[in-house]
């Protein structure tokens, strides 16, 4: 929404664009759920040519990009670019969480969609200027890093170009989304919803798309109505979303509980069996402490006792004679 704004010159009717209805097909751990409502309505009313996303993790924006692109038939090309190995913010991962995002993303979207394992700025390169209208930067997150790479993509961005920005809203652990923010948002006709980290919007590009003109030109009370549509879109996927993830944790807690009984039968079967090997040795070792016993106290020992005491004093007669 632009500072100078009155009324729009036309009114947000979600009806007119139903993709934003539609329930995601990839719903996994993210930070975005809430916002892929307004993520399947971006595509909608922007119709790019071209996607790219920076930082993609799970894939669950990139996926609902992806997803509208699919159900409304258009011919737009994606890309997503990460190294999918992590940052502080994010944290570290391993091969799992691309070769998950691959599983979900190759078998229904690789026609027109590609996803790219390498860093931002080696990224730059396979895009001319000029040729993005959609750009979703969500990557490393303190200020440096983004306004790092909001200057060095934002050549890349055409004459109805967009960018997002998520986490406009966080203010903790060194994330500087919200300086940079407040820093570009009014030199570009903007709009932001403050819900899930916040989702910042900015038209780059001179030529306004018609479908952004409900949001960039709303009155304070048609942008109250617009975030609160978004925001309660998207809380019905975020409560979802924890469900879901809730539900993971419990089967993964029930399967280690269930291993941990193995282990502990297991466990309690060897003991048992060395146990009753235990008990068979100590069996056997009363068995020839009773043979010995008899052996000493028999008549035969007794003679075999007194002829080597004679044997020893006859030996010390002859040595002393």
């Amino acid at each position: 929404m632009t500072p100078e704004s009155g009324m729009s010159t036309s009114r947000f009717n979600p009806l007119a664009h139903p993709v934003c209805l539609s329930y995601p097909l990839r719903l996994a751990s993210t930070a975005w759920a809430a916002h892929i409502p307004f993520g399947m309505f971006l595509i909608d009313v922007l119709r790019p040519r071209v996607v790219v996303e920076l930082g993609t993790f799970s894939g669950v924006s990139y996926c609902a990009f992806c997803q509208a692109v699919a159900e409304l038939k258009l011919d737009t090309r994606c890309w997503a670019l990460d190294t999918w190995r992590g940052d502080r913010h994010a944290g570290t991962y391993g091969e799992e969480v691309l070769t998950d995002l691959r599983r979900h993303h190759d078998s229904l979207y690789q026609d027109f969609s590609e996803l790219i394992q390498t860093t931002f700025d080696g990224g730059l390169d396979n895009f001319a200027n000029g040729t993005i209208d959609l750009l979703h930067i969500d990557g490393h997150h303190t200020y440096e890093s983004v306004k790092h790479d909001f200057d060095t993509w934002l050549p890349k961005l055409s004459e109805r170009g967009v960018v997002l920005l998520h986490d406009i809203n966080v203010r903790e652990r060194d994330f500087g989304v919200w300086k940079l923010w407040a820093e570009i948002k009014d030199n570009y006709p903007h709009f932001e919803f403050p819900h899930e980290h916040g989702l910042g919007v900015l038209l780059i590009g001179g030529r306004e798309p018609p479908g952004l003109a409900p949001l960039l030109h709303s009155s304070e009370s048609e942008a109250a109505m617009i975030r609160q549509f978004f925001s309660q879109m998207g809380l019905r996927l975020r409560v979802r979303l924890e469900k879901d993830l809730e539900t993971a944790a419990k089967k993964e807690l029930a399967s280690e509980l269930n291993i941990s009984r193995e282990t502990i039968g297991a466990l309690s079967t060897e003991l048992t069996n060395r146990s009753n090997l235990l008990t068979a040795k100590e069996d056997q070792l009363a068995v020839k402490e009773a043979q010995l016993n008899n052996i000493l106290s028999s008549r035969a020992w007794k003679w075999v006792t007194r002829y080597g005491r004679f044997k020893n004093w006859l030996r010390q007669s002859l040595r002393s004679n």
